[in-house]
């Protein structure tokens, strides 16, 4: 591995309530891409369980702690192959809270932990009834790279992939499971987006057409890589999946040398 460069995999999953089930499913796909010479993959948000109904009682049902079956898993199987994994999200048991987190796994272990700051709201749907909001960003040194982390509905608050810029982040991760109708009218725009203004690479894992059970709400699938230019690297469709691409520290350089809005944003008043 060339330090400040990466090869990216993510594994677009369609998740289900059998958490066995999910967990045999990351496990294989994220060998694949170990095999195929991965040094980061990415899994979509609630990878190991989503239910086909979200209630409270469904997640605190399946909440684990970071010690728990699902980031075990995930740590041996870093730890055994090499690769480091951005652990899409799981629902965290903290006392009586749980949390909607996204965990960034090396082979020493769990390098980093964010929880959603942005809580969902659409339809039936109301995440602030499941989850409580975290309060911090968070950026891992991982597979030579400096990786802000942020989980689905983030995508649409510019001031945290902002935050994470300023802080140093070189490529930001959405790990997500957005839904195909909202994915259809903004996901692409909003990845291009957040990587053209904050001139960083976007690495976005979505769940698959098909997740969560089936009877439930639809996902929009289409997970990507997109550059510091907003160039898409590498895109899926909307079925289960495995795609690749590169991302460059170097890459990242070059556009801020051409055109550097993060120098000029540190330097703004108003």
């Amino acid at each position: 591995m060339a330090v400040g460069k990466a090869a990216v995999w993510i594994a677009q999953m369609a998740s289900g309530e059998e958490k066995r089930k999910n967990l045999s499913k990351a496990r294989r796909m994220i060998g694949e891409a170990a095999d195929a010479g991965a040094e980061l993959v990415l899994l979509p948000e609630f990878f190991n369980f989503l239910p086909a109904k979200m209630t409270r009682e469904a997640y605190a049902g399946q909440a684990e702690g970071t010690g728990g079956e699902t980031l075990s898993m995930v740590s041996e199987i870093a730890r055994k192959r090499g690769v480091s994994i951005i652990a899409g999200s799981i629902a965290e048991r903290d006392g009586d809270r749980i949390y909607n987190t996204c965990c960034a796994v090396t082979p020493e272990g769990i390098v980093a932990r964010y929880r959603k700051t942005h809580l969902f709201s659409y339809g039936i749907i109301n995440e602030a009834q499941i989850f409580s909001p975290g309060t911090g960003t968070a950026i891992a040194e991982v597979a030579g790279m400096r990786v802000g982390m942020t989980a689905c509905f983030d995508l649409r608050f510019p001031e945290i992939y902002r935050k994470l810029a300023m802080e140093g982040a070189q490529a930001i991760t959405n790990v997500a499971a957005f839904l195909l109708e909202t994915g259809r009218a903004h996901w692409m725009t909003l990845l291009r987006a957040r990587a053209i203004e904050n001139q960083v690479y976007v690495v976005a894992a979505n769940q698959a057409s098909g997740g969560g059970g089936g009877g439930g709400a639809k996902y929009y699938g289409h997970s990507c890589i997109i550059d510091p230019w907003g160039r898409v690297v590498a895109s899926a469709g909307a079925e289960e999946c495995l795609i690749s691409g590169t991302v460059s520290a170097a890459r990242v350089d070059q556009v801020r040398h051409r055109l550097n809005c993060i120098e000029a944003a540190k330097a703004a008043r108003f």
